[in-house]
């Protein structure tokens, strides 16, 4: 759509926009704005009634605007129609679209979604005529034609090219080699005819997904998947660099794992899919209209069943007409042998099931996938991908609880606070010695049975190294079962499946085993076999505490025990308890904790790693502890919650869903969502929930005022509009560095470089590991991240090289060095430079070297820094890496949780590396890799060398001329 201004007057392009004139032109003239009067303070005097506001924290502008009940954004401006609601919500948009971050002639109306109440528009922000990723507004307007939201993130400040460096089908390329050697999870994935399926150029906002600030970065969005699309992951390539940006899976799954593998034929070989119809399938066994159950085994039956009751469930209760709102045809594959089992997942056109994973609830789950994609699109990622996976979770159990099929027994409304009697151990792994290391860990699901509690000394042996592993993955069976028996032992993460670890543990004799993961959260898990000794998983910090104590001769002892307390007989609000393959129910809804999941923002089990796409699994117990609490009543947090029943709740959740969330919307959203749907319900019709076959729509109980109260005392028990803060993630370079010298000094530049000439200055040099190999040289580039048009050096570390160990091989170190600066006299002589670092951690790095009066090069140690120091050390050659610089102390990784960097200073005492007055000194920046894998690389810019002085006697001091040489 395209707003064109005339004088005081609207003429609105577009599909289905149309407007009289004059009443636009009317609108305008009352719109104008007061002198001083800011745009927010418009907006809310524009509107009739209240206007609730909340900011996007991703971008610090407006993202949801919603007016109190029986009250209108725009009131000037009438609506009676769908072409009426979207002029209308245009009108509002061309007004006030720059408090949400982006100018009017950036938004495109992209359709117009009729409902029992009215109409929600939604808008798609476009730049240059790219489109920008992830970013949408949806503004609600009601049969009486009053705008009563408008929500939505987009991406503001866009200044930025349009051409990329990099041609589509090299992005294509690497994103595929990117999915190719960088597989997530545990088990191994398919990569027959992996291949970009769509490739896109957009704009892409970094820390968007993540509710963070970020920058705007002209990328790639490429979707690649396997042919069996059991593997489908989005992957953002910068269209400039071509750095990897971000990547995250389509194929959504009701359990914490990936799932790959192929079809098959009858006899165990691939499927040459000759005769395959839609999306890898072969003819189906059962269609529409087929007797039933016509000789189909239980499996298949409640497949048949359960996505009978989806469909209908969303046909009935809120009008929905399949996933896709137009009737697309609902395809399901029974014991798929593209999963790893047990499991199901949605792959973006079919659910796919193993063998006695499919109840009810489960099937319901993965249609919950489809519903979501189709409406709010929320990325499956950070609090987004929760939000995604706890709507699935939400929608199988309102199945499982409206159907007479498939309900355990007995099933009343639960007592605050307390776990099922059906639900599995809770393990609770304390460190009792040694002392210094005492603690408590937060741990995740259980294996095996835990029904006293096991206590004794850890073992951390050592197997043999299979291909991929470590000597520590507990993969291999014991040689000295001596080390194991009777003692609970230590395994990593990685390679072969838990259940694999804790039956090679089991065969030495080992009473109990510890998993330890690679990110401070501990992985869930949970398995049927009661046969396996008790095995719990911890984070990587407390993994380590024990490993260190066990390596330096300590003795460590652990007791694991069962933290349930006291239980409740009830199987309500259990996901996936029907499935024979799992052994027990998955997640509980009501009290999300008693699975190791959070049932608060704040809660110890809210998951702050990247592990699971940023914990979507686990994080979901937040959204889904809202919804239960809200249709049962209870008191949580300290916050009593009236239940309001699951035909109000459920469509008030609903509509938040389909009507008031984005692909990036985060819990806060959800928060203003609920809030907003609930007084747009008030006194209107809605149906109550139904998942009967051509059942006639049966009107509820309408919502009330009381009901909305209810909705706000959820959302704070529940902390949505919390921001995680205990999760800390932080840049790697801190902000607020101090002044170069400090208080009562002055400062004097003797020598210094802002790369605004390139290089002239510098003298580069490379070192190669391999014979045949090659480095990366430092360049001058105008298209850093953050400071595009000014000249930076850059040297890049990404996604290069095939790890050959030879010829071609990019393990390599290149550096820039200064001329020589002889230093002047002063208090103190410092080294200041500003940088941005995105390196694949521990293995790719950068560091700062110095030759002081033509000595030995040596690195600049953390504790000569002032601020921004080194933060870590490279990982050793031992450890394979082929790193030149392997082992140094320097600069790696990434900002917290995001696969970026941001701009800091650091600044160095040149006087703790023994430079002092009249020495001559040189610089070099260097930055190593190993021979693969990469994110981005290390931008420098504004190199100085300064002498600090005494105010007081330096404020006549003659003017000195640096020496360089």
């Amino acid at each position: 759509m395209k707003i064109l201004k005339t004088g005081l007057s609207l003429v609105l392009l577009g599909a289905g926009i149309a407007a009289v004139p004059s009443q636009l032109a009317s609108a305008a003239e009352q719109a104008a704005p007061v002198a001083g009067e800011s745009l927010v303070q418009r907006l809310k005097g524009e509107a009739q009634g209240k206007v609730q506001l909340s900011t996007e924290p991703a971008t610090g502008k407006v993202g949801f605007a919603r007016a109190a009940r029986n009250g209108d954004l725009l009131p000037t401006v009438q609506a009676t129609s769908a072409t009426g609601a979207a002029a209308k919500a245009t009108a509002y948009l061309d007004r006030y679209a720059a408090a949400f971050g982006a100018p009017a002639g950036q938004l495109r109306e992209s359709g117009v979604v009729a409902d029992p109440l009215g109409w929600t528009v939604t808008y798609t922000q476009q730049y240059d005529g790219l489109p920008v990723f992830g970013a949408a507004l949806k503004a609600t307007v009601d049969k009486e034609g009053d705008l009563t939201a408008v929500t939505g993130y987009v991406a503001p400040n866009l200044r930025l090219g349009t051409t990329p460096r990099l041609a589509k089908a090299d992005a294509a390329r690497r994103a595929v080699a990117t999915v190719r050697v960088n597989q997530t999870g545990d088990g191994r994935a398919d990569l027959r005819g992996l291949k970009a399926v769509a490739t896109e150029l957009t704009v892409y906002r970094t820390g968007a997904i993540r509710g963070v600030e970020g920058e705007n970065v002209l990328a790639y969005v490429v979707e690649v998947a396997n042919a069996t699309k059991s593997l489908r992951d989005k992957v953002f390539v910068d269209a400039t660099t071509g750095k990897l940006l971000n990547r995250y899976s389509l194929v959504h799954g009701n359990l914490e794992r990936e799932l790959y593998e192929a079809f098959v034929d009858d006899n165990g070989t691939p499927d040459d899919e000759s005769d395959d119809k839609v999306g890898g399938l072969d003819e189906p066994i059962w269609t529409e209209g087929d007797p039933f159950p016509g000789g189909l085994d239980a499996d298949q039956q409640s497949l048949v069943d359960g996505t009978g009751e989806s469909y209908w469930f969303f046909k009935n209760t809120f009008g929905r007409d399949s996933y896709d709102g137009k009737g697309a045809v609902m395809r399901t594959v029974n014991n798929d042998p593209r999963i790893q089992c047990p499991n199901a997942n949605w792959n973006g056109s079919t659910t796919n099931y193993c063998t006695d994973v499919t109840s009810d609830d489960t099937v319901a789950h993965e249609w919950g996938h489809a519903y979501t994609e189709y409406t709010s699109g929320l990325i499956y990622q950070w609090q987004p991908g929760a939000m995604n996976e706890a709507f699935s979770d939400i929608w199988g159990e309102t199945v499982d609880i409206s159907n007479s099929r498939g309900n355990q027994t007995p099933a009343p409304q639960r007592a605050d606070g307390l776990c099922s009697s059906f639900t599995g151990a809770i393990p609770v792994l304390t460190i009792t010695a040694p002392e210094d290391i005492a603690r408590e860990c937060i741990t995740g699901g259980t294996l095996g049975e835990l029904d006293e509690p096991v206590s004794g000394e850890v073992a951390a042996p050592t197997d043999a190294v299979e291909e991929g592993g470590t000597a520590t993955d507990g993969c291999s069976t014991y040689d000295d079962v001596a080390v194991v028996a009777g003692k609970i032992v230590l395994v990593d993460r990685g390679l072969c499946t838990f259940v694999e670890k804790a039956q090679n543990a089991k065969s030495a004799g080992a009473i109990g085993v510890i998993i330890g993961n690679r990110e401070d959260a501990p992985v869930s898990f949970s398995d049927a076999d009661t046969t396996l000794p008790p095995t719990v998983s911890i984070g990587l910090t407390d993994r380590e505490a024990i490993r260190a104590a066990i390596g330096a001769g300590e003795t460590v002892e652990v007791e694991i025990v069962d933290g349930a307390g006291e239980r409740f007989e009830s199987y309500r609000w259990l996901s996936g308890e029907g499935d024979a393959a799992f052994g027990g129910a998955i997640r509980d809804m009501w009290n999300p904790t008693c699975y190791g999941d959070p049932g608060k923002v704040t809660d110890a089990e809210y998951k702050c790693s990247t592990d699971d796409s940023g914990g979507v699994h686990s994080n979901s117990g937040v959204v889904n502890h809202t919804y239960a609490l809200l249709v049962d009543g209870g008191t949580s947090n300290d916050v009593t919650v009236p239940g309001i029943g699951l035909d109000k709740a459920a469509n008030i959740f609903w509509r938040a869903q389909s009507t008031k969330l984005g692909p990036t919307s985060d819990f806060a959203d959800l928060a203003e969502g609920l809030a907003a749907s609930c007084t747009e319900l008030v006194g209107k019709p809605i149906n109550t929930v139904s998942v009967a076959e051509n059942a006639t729509p049966t009107p509820a109980e309408p919502v009330t005022t009381t009901d909305c109260a209810a909705v706000d005392a959820a959302a704070q028990a529940t902390e949505l509009a919390t921001p995680p803060t205990q999760c800390n993630f932080k840049p790697l370079l801190a902000k607020g560095a101090p002044s170069t010298c400090g208080k009562g000094t002055s400062s004097k530049v003797i020598w210094g470089d802002d790369f605004s000439k390139g290089l002239k200055k510098w003298k580069k040099s490379e070192r190669v590991v391999f014979k045949g190999g090659s480095g990366i040289d430092w360049r001058a580039t105008s298209k850093a991240p953050g400071r595009r048009g000014n000249k930076v050096a850059y040297d890049p570390s990404g996604d290069v090289g095939q790890c050959t160990n030879g010829e071609g091989d990019k393990s390599s170190a290149n550096a820039i060095t200064s001329p020589g600066i002889k230093l002047q006299a002063g208090l103190k002589r410092r080294l200041q430079f500003r940088h941005y670092v995105a390196t694949e951690t521990g293995y790719d790095g950068g560091n700062v070297k110095i030759k002081v009066n033509g000595k030995k090069w040596k690195v600049i140690p953390a504790k000569a820094y002032v601020f921004n120091a080194p933060n870590t050390t490279l990982t050793t050659a031992a450890e394979e890496n082929t790193n030149p610089l392997a082992g140094e102390e320097g600069f790696s990784g990434t900002d917290g949780g995001i696969v970026a960097g941001s701009w800091g200073t650091s600044v160095v005492d040149l006087g703790k590396v023994g430079a002092k007055k009249g020495d001559k000194v040189k610089i070099r920046f260097e930055l190593g890799r190993d021979g693969c894998g990469g994110i981005d690389g290390w931008y420098v810019d504004d190199v100085k060398v300064v002498v600090c002085r005494d105010k007081k006697k330096g404020g006549k001091a003659r003017r000195e001329t640096a020496e360089v040489r």
